[in-house]
């Protein structure tokens, strides 16, 4: 039923709560799984110790046996009842005494080597006994295994099913918040930040992220703001030319992105930021875009920097309370890549604020007021 959840109507509360029922029960056929992996490798162990004392006492049995055959030939050759009449015949009672010691040192040889003969016969029946045992044991667990895996990629898959769901109600979403920006400000952030939230879950809910990797290498080489922190003003490159254009990059949790001047940007404005650059190109005006999508994994990092290091301080002190103030996850427009921090836009003197505020919103971005250089689609 978590699985059937229609995520573009629940409550975050309910799709909360679907993830952490579609969460507990991978951990739990997880588990099962791993236990029974155990228990197969056991019986393996199991096996091959049996079946390694059942070769070394297969070794030891021959050689008993040979020393057997020998001692049986002596004792056809010369029995035993000679030594006791040798013993009888003797006059010499020292020498009599010797002989007798070690005729019957001899016979007591003969039955420990009998008795180590019975002892190795009975050692290897019980450790065949023992290596079939394990090995019924080994087969009963393989086959628990393959149930035990179904299991798990019948867990997964369901995951991948809301994962997949997630995804298409955030880009919907988004483009619905995009559509709603210019006649329904209010309406079209409150949309923009249920999807944040989507994302921050999502993000959460996937252990390998390897696209997001992708988008991760691309930005340590072409932001700058790691260091100082996303929530600062970008430092300004070198101006770049007006003809900026938009080409593919990965998507990451759900958001579908594309590079302006390097950059991840969300896909769904990229083309309106390419003419927005390109515009204020024409009139002289160079805008240089210093960081606009991040993963929720970076804005935690973020936090940790500007805010702290404690549960608390990441996920629920007010924004204003860090230096400087840094949206929780799952709150940031730019983990939508919709809010774009420009670069040499630090002051509401600069030429790039001035353009901005006469112009950003013929191209549907509105600015923050606690921060010249942020710009979204929502002002947020």
């Amino acid at each position: 039923m978590a699985s059937e959840i229609d995520t573009s109507k629940a409550s975050m509360h309910d799709i909360d709560a679907a993830l952490q029922v579609l969460q507990d029960n991978l951990n739990t056929q997880e588990a099962a799984l791993a236990r029974t992996e155990a228990e197969v490798a056991q019986a393996d162990k199991d096996i091959v110790d049996a079946e390694a004392k059942i070769k070394a006492l297969t070794s030891e049995l021959k050689v008993l046996k040979g020393e057997m055959r020998r001692r049986a030939v002596h004792a056809y050759v010369s029995p035993p009842a000679d030594n006791v009449l040798t013993v009888l015949e003797t006059n010499d009672f020292t020498t009599a005494s010797s002989r007798k010691f070690y005729i019957e040192l001899r016979a007591q040889d003969d039955a420990d080597v009998a008795d180590r003969l019975d002892g190795a016969q009975v050692d290897i029946a019980y450790q065949r006994r023992l290596a079939t045992k394990a090995k019924k044991v080994a087969e009963a667990k393989r086959a628990e295994q393959a149930k035990r895996t179904s299991a798990v990629r019948d867990a997964k898959s369901k995951q991948q099913k809301i994962a997949d769901k997630l995804e298409s109600t955030i880009q919907s979403q988004v483009a619905r918040s995009i559509q709603l920006a210019k006649t329904d400000r209010a309406l079209s952030a409150e949309i923009a930040q249920r999807q944040a939230a989507l994302v921050a879950r999502l993000a959460a809910q996937k252990a390998s992220q390897r696209r997001a990797a992708a988008v991760a290498v691309h930005n340590a080489g072409s932001q700058n703001a790691s260091a100082n922190g996303h929530e600062s003003a970008p430092v300004g490159g070198a101006p770049l030319p007006g003809n900026a254009s938009a080409t593919d990059a990965p998507s990451d949790s759900g958001v579908a992105l594309a590079y302006v001047q390097g950059i991840p940007v969300n896909a769904a404005v990229a083309d309106q930021v390419v003419a927005m650059i390109n515009a204020a190109a024409a009139d002289g005006v160079s805008l240089r875009i210093g960081n606009s999508y991040r993963s929720v994994s970076t804005q935690i990092a973020l936090r940790r920097q500007n805010c702290g290091s404690s549960y608390y301080a990441i996920y629920e002190m007010s924004s204003g309370s860090c230096h400087p103030p840094t949206a929780k996850p799952g709150q940031s427009q730019h983990q939508l890549g919709l809010a774009i921090d420009f670069a040499g836009c630090s002051s509401r003197g600069s030429a790039c604020y001035r353009w901005l505020s006469g112009n950003a919103s013929r191209f549907g971005y509105f600015n923050l007021p606690s921060e010249a250089w942020h710009w979204s689609t929502s002002g947020r």
